[in-house]
């Protein structure tokens, strides 16, 4: 059950940011994530023309000022929501306005940019795919550019690294959750390792040491249409990763084949290496490899993920996401000759993932 909306703090941080007349006309829950965050719209009554009619309350689970993937408690000095958004919005990224941040009162009070994700606009209007997700390209490559040029040792994103260690980390989290979960028992050792072993070409792109600024979460639910503009939540785990690793997310994403053909995925694909070329950022050779391996790692770690969520959290409803995600394996697996090895292993466990499943 969700813990109570804290509806005397947030009236007291609403009048702090807003004034002593500002008051709180009507909350409204969001919907959440797989995260430890809530979010609520708060309906502000009492507030001057030159305040926004309403806000979005983050609320966090505690003060601590940790990252849901790259941290312990006490692994920050500072959210990291509030570091990495304060670097981006210094660099003319498109994030949300912070109103207030109380994260010892375990709330923040953010910018309203409305419910409307990228996904939602072009589930809407299939027309408008090509051109939102061009803005959403030439966005990440801002982004890569602006992590290139910009280095900040103090902003956490900068200090934290999508390595071949935490690639590894992910595979076995598939393994341990995608397979020995869903089973309900763990392998015998050396079968464990065989399957490692045998995925361990997925590893190879988080291996150089010409790693990107990367928002880590960059996918079509992430970004929100706002007019004419996109912008950009759910930044809080950036860190340095592969150059395709962002891209490879965007249009590998469980539903984003339904939208995006395979012509415009190569278009999109053209138009980030050609937009990384024109900022002075040539792209190493094989990025084509890259961007299938990333997409494929990340494919997997979202298998066991949602083994993670529904079976160990309890969290229900993830179950129901995994043939979408299964279909994207499976088109990368195809993808990647070399790994038809790798992709023999896991079928046994994994049947979803077999050439002929549909």
């Amino acid at each position: 059950m969700a813990a109570p909306i804290p509806h005397e703090a947030l009236a007291r941080g609403v009048r702090a940011a807003f004034g002593a007349a500002a008051r709180i006309a009507l909350a409204t829950p969001l919907a959440g994530d797989a995260s430890n965050r809530r979010y609520i719209r708060l309906e502000l009554s009492g507030v001057t023309a030159l305040s926004p009619p309403a806000v979005v309350a983050m609320l966090l689970d505690g003060p601590r000022p940790v990252s849901d993937e790259l941290g312990g408690a006490g692994a920050n000095a500072e959210l990291p929501f509030l570091n990495v958004g304060r670097y981006l919005a210094a660099h003319g990224l498109p994030v949300p306005t912070v109103h207030l941040a109380r994260p010892e009162e375990g709330f923040l009070l953010l910018e309203d940019i409305g419910d409307t994700t990228l996904w939602r606009a072009v589930e809407a209007a299939p027309a408008r795919a090509p051109g939102l997700f061009a803005a959403a390209v030439d966005l990440l490559v801002q982004l890569q550019v602006i992590g290139s040029r910009h280095v900040d040792g103090t902003c956490v994103a900068f200090g934290h690294r999508f390595d071949g260690r935490l690639a590894r980390l992910e595979v076995e989290h598939f393994v341990e959750h995608g397979i020995e979960t869903r089973h309900g028992r763990k392998l015998p050792e050396r079968e464990r390792a065989r399957l490692l072993a045998a995925l361990e070409p997925v590893v190879v792109p988080f291996e150089s040491p010409a790693l990107v600024l990367a928002h880590r979460d960059y996918m079509a639910w992430n970004l929100h249409v706002q007019g004419d503009r996109l912008r950009l939540i759910d930044f809080q785990d950036a860190l340095l990763a592969p150059d395709a690793f962002d891209l490879a997310q965007l249009l590998t994403d469980r539903t984003t084949g339904t939208i995006v053909s395979p012509a415009l995925e190569e278009a999109l694909i053209a138009r980030f290496v050609a937009g990384r070329t024109a900022a002075g950022l040539p792209l190493a050779a094989g990025f084509d490899d890259r961007y299938r391996l990333c997409g494929l790692q990340h494919a997997l770690k979202v298998i066991g993920r949602f083994y993670f969520l529904e079976v160990v959290k309890q969290k229900p409803g993830y179950l129901a996401y995994l043939p979408s995600v299964y279909g994207v394996a499976r088109r990368l697996f195809a993808s990647l000759p070399a790994l038809a090895p790798a992709r023999q292993l896991v079928v046994p466990y994994v049947p979803e993932l077999a050439a002929e499943a549909s």
